[in-house]
Parts: C-alpha cells; structure tokens; sequence
C-alpha cells in the first residue's frame, strides 16, 4: 500500500485525498507476512501517526509509580521524589502524571516518561543510582514504588490518533503523518508495525519471577519479573476535554460506560484473556482532568487481537463509531493508541513492597496458561 486516494466525506462533494501508509517509507521493506486490510479497502475517518527522524532508533519510555493505601500521607512525599528525579540533567524529554485507584483499594500516582536519547536516559539513570526509586522507603512500611522500563525500537512499535494533536509518545516525536490508510479493519495495528512485515510477531516463553519463593507475600520485598519475547504493550488514551453540548453528552453517557465496563474486565478477568494486567488511568493535568488512559501488558499481539473482536470491545468500538458519525468532522474527542510488542532484552519491570497485582507481579499468579495463551492467539 505505497499510496492509496479516496474521497473525503460525500461522494463528489471535495476534491481527493491522498492517503499514506502508517509505516514510513524509510521502514517499509518487502513484505514476507500478510497485509490484513480487505482487497480495495479505504478507511471512511482520518487517522495519523507519529512519524520520528531517520536517525532514530528507539525511544525509552518509563512508567514509574508509588503505591499506598488511599489515606496514607507520605504517598505525595515520595512521589515528589520521584517528579523531582525526572527534572535533573538527561531527564525525559515528555512526561505525564496520572492517577489509579486499584480495585484492591491502593492509590497509584503514576508518571510515563519518554526519551529519544538512550544515551542521555542511561546517563540519568547511572547517576542517580539503581535504587533511587525505592531508596528511600520502609520494607516494613506501607508505601511501594515500580519501576516499568520499555525501550521500543522503531520497528517494534506503532502510533495512532483520530487527530493530529501528539499525546504520550508522539509528544517527542518529530511530526505527525497525513492521513493514513492503515486502520479500520481488523488487524490494522499488526499492519503498522514495521517488523511485522516480515516477522509474525509470535511470543516466546513465559514471565520468571525473582525474589519471590513460592508462597511468599509480595510487599516487604524487591522483586523483578523477567518478561518474555514479543510481550504486548498497550497505551490506549482519551481526552475528551474540549467535547461540548451533544457531543459531549453522547460520550459521556454512550461511550464512556462502555469503555470503563471493558476496562474493568481486563482488570479482573484480564488473565482469561492473555492479558497480564491493566492499569484504567485518569492524568492529572491541573485542570478538569478529562483524559485518560489504559496501559495493559498483553502475553501477546495475537491474544489482544482476540479480545478487541470480543462482545466487550466490540460495544466499545461500535460506540465509538457511532460518535463520530454524529459529532462528524466537528467532532473534538481524541483517541488515540501507542503499542509495542518487545523483545525480552529491551523490557525491565521491577517491584518493591508491592501488592501482588501490582504490573508484572500478576504474571507470579497469573491464571494465564500455556494452553490458554494457544487458544487466544488462534
């Protein structure tokens, strides 16, 4: 698909538009695996994508957290710390702040953090030493803190928006793309990444938990979770702050639901899914803090793919649909997704005096199986 035309909204009515491939030209290379979109398919909305320089070639992206009870005092205290860290020199060059209270009833106050220069993370992160994110908290105490660190390459991952405004990773991108023709169809996500051109993306292995016997609690302990190859990340958002009257009505009442009942079943039958964990976030932007997003860890692309054409996604995505059909080209909501299916050696996940369904953790009890894992990627 080197450039595909359609019309833009009503036959005749507005001069052609050209449509161009999510993938950019400098990492399109011949195909060996199969474009999912249909023969003759054009999308009917606009989509774009975050489109970096050349000379990139990965991005780090840190998720760093500090768990509590919800009336717990010190919790701002060490997530201060953690603000304060990330403004220091080779510091990110993006970061947000978002908020979680879990269904296990722990406030998590949340920053995703995004650099272009490895180089420049390494540096920050040397210098404050490999413990600076939990240093300074009490085993014995109430208050955890995680580490989450994935480091895509531009081949591993992939961006898109229902609009042109950046958020989360294309924050620190160079541009956005024009309008694409990857997307709309099942299968779209696997077809904007570029190493799935040529490679089917499948997993390798298992999640190994480290400093965890058998039996034992989680909280008290630093703990490490060993991920395997092809493992799926997702950041899934929503900013529907600038929606007004109609528009903003029919989200917040027909959309809206639909999306917090699914979230809430990937939290907590996630697992019979292939889905490790799922974290429902609100960022706190100072303001009415109208945005959200899901970040979710997927055993793998396949299995995620299972579950978005399953009866829970699919009434979010008709919903979804059905919004943009009446708000039309007027329509303010903005969604969008970044998604990244690793390798095992550019993922990190780290956990201290956590619940045991804090991130990763949850692969130590994890009722995803062998088996399971077969039958979603199916």
């Amino acid at each position: 698909m080197t450039g595909t035309t359609r019309p833009s909204g009503k036959a005749g009515s507005d001069p052609v538009k050209r449509l161009e491939p999510a993938i950019p030209a400098h990492l399109r290379v011949p195909r060996t695996q199969p474009l999912h979109a249909p023969p003759g398919f054009t999308p009917v909305h606009a989509s774009y994508s975050a489109r970096f320089l050349q000379e990139m070639e990965r991005v780090v992206i840190g998720y760093y957290g500090v768990q509590s009870p919800a009336d717990d005092a010190g919790a701002e205290a060490a997530f201060e710390r953690v603000k304060v860290a990330l403004g220091a020199a080779d510091g990110p060059t993006f970061w947000d702040v978002a908020f979680q209270m879990d269904v296990h009833g722990y406030a998590n106050r949340l920053v995703a953090a995004y650099w272009t220069d490895g180089e420049a993370y390494r540096r920050w992160d040397e210098r404050l030493g490999d413990d600076w994110w939990y240093r300074s908290l009490d085993a014995e105490g109430k208050i955890g803190a995680y580490r989450e660190i994935l480091q895509p390459s531009v081949w591993d991952a992939e961006t898109t928006f229902s609009h042109p405004h950046a958020d989360g990773l294309a924050k620190v991108a160079d541009a956005m793309s024009g309008e694409t023709d990857t997307h709309e169809y099942w299968g779209s996500a696997r077809d904007r990444i570029a190493r799935a051109q040529t490679d089917a993306l499948e997993p390798r292995g298992w999640p190994s938990v480290h400093g965890l016997s058998t039996g034992q609690a989680t909280m008290g302990r630093l703990i490490t979770v060993t991920p395997h190859d092809n493992l799926c990340l997702l950041r899934s958002g929503q900013d529907w702050s600038d929606t007004e009257g109609p528009e903003r009505a029919f989200y917040l009442t027909h959309v809206k639901p639909l999306l917090d009942a699914g979230m809430d079943e990937l939290v907590k039958e996630g697992r019979t899914f292939g889905c490790y964990f799922n974290r429902y976030l609100t960022i706190e932007d100072g303001s009415r803090n109208e945005r959200s997003y899901s970040m979710s860890a997927w055993h793998s692309l396949a299995a995620l793919e299972a579950w978005v054409k399953a009866d829970t996604h699919l009434k979010i995505w008709g919903a979804g649909i059905k919004h943009y059909k009446r708000a039309g080209n007027a329509s303010r909501l903005r969604l969008y997704h970044e998604l990244a299916v690793l390798k095992a050696e550019d993922q990190s996940f780290s956990y201290f005096n956590c619940h045991e369904h804090t991130g990763m953790l949850a692969a130590s009890n994890s009722d995803v199986s062998p088996s399971q894992g077969s039958v979603a990627e199916a």
